[in-house]
């Protein structure tokens, strides 16, 4: 039963946007920008603002996230060199293989299966990874053959993550506090942002059209649920964390495809229905991994 209500919940949801874009015409852009705009960076001012989490935990996740994240980005780099793909293919893989939903899909998984204490973990892991997401992802996103770096930064610095992460440890630096008529519309947007975002994932695998693009889509996904886990496996070991945080970080490391990767396709036309199809087949396995996950860690 612990393992039914962990999972679960988090595949209900994605559910029911499922269903409801199986049988509601819509256009997905602006829900994906509603969540690139409004959705994640409430969510990561609040987190942020109002978490408990040591300097020296938030150093230790940090330096997991960025090993972890940049090793993939690595071995994704080396992999795509073998492929005959075209520009946009190798970005959209690069995306979708380096990309971990530890914010809508991991985040619900830690709360219900190590309550608060995790979930707090867990959120510190989501921010640290939205800016590996800001300064490599928009980069391999937004990057063309010719395009300068000075393009490139600038791209990067529109990003409202970003800025949302620094206003909030500003103020936790200065220990200041916001008016409550603007903290309380703050935290009413942040508390909306996963169950909105979980909807978001399941009305995108709705979208997927996994058939023509399995050839791309299945070794990526194969890739993404067994690389990830290993390496976040390897990587505690040899920093030497153990118990709720060791747990934490495997399990987040190791979720499928981000919605971001498909937001980031999305917005700058990188084969989005290809970071779809990876989203599917990752999030449909990954059930299966995230379970075994938890028997192994618990």
């Amino acid at each position: 039963m612990f393992l039914v209500n962990v999972i679960v919940p988090v595949v209900l949801i994605a559910g029911a946007g499922y269903v409801f874009a199986r049988f509601v015409k819509f256009d997905l852009t602006p829900f994906t920008r509603l969540s690139f705009y409004v959705l994640s960076p409430a969510l990561i001012f609040q987190s942020m603002l109002t978490s408990s989490i040591s300097g020296i935990t938030l150093a230790r996740v940090a330096l997991f996230v960025f090993a972890a994240h940049g090793a993939l980005l690595l071995l994704g780099f080396v992999g795509v060199r073998w492929t005959r793909w075209d520009a946009d293919t190798k970005a959209s893989a690069l995306l979708s293989f380096t990309f971990s939903n530890c914010g809508n899909y991991g985040l619900p998984v830690l709360l219900f299966a190590f309550g608060d204490a995790g979930f707090t973990l867990g959120v510190v892991y989501m921010v640290v990874h939205q800016v590996y997401q800001i300064l490599f992802g928009v980069s391999v996103a937004s990057w063309r053959r010719g395009m300068s770096v000075r393009t490139v930064v600038w791209k990067v610095l529109t990003v409202p993550w970003l800025y949302a992460l620094a206003l909030a440890l500003a103020l936790r630096a200065l220990s200041l506090d916001l008016p409550l008529a603007i903290a309380r519309p703050i935290e009413l947007v942040a508390s909306a942002a996963i169950p909105i975002q979980l909807l978001l994932l399941g009305m995108a695998l709705a979208g997927a059209k996994v058939g023509s693009l399995i050839r791309q889509a299945a070794p990526i996904s194969m890739a993404k649920l067994v690389v990830p886990p290993l390496l976040a496996w390897g990587l505690t070991a040899a920093f030497g964390f153990e118990g709720l945080l060791r747990a934490v970080l495997i399990l987040e490391a190791s979720t499928p495809t981000a919605v971001n990767a498909l937001v980031l396709s999305l917005q700058y036309e990188r084969r989005a229905e290809l970071a779809a199809s990876v989203i599917l087949l990752t999030t449909i396995a990954g059930v299966a991994t995230t379970t075994l996950l938890l028997w192994l860690l618990s």
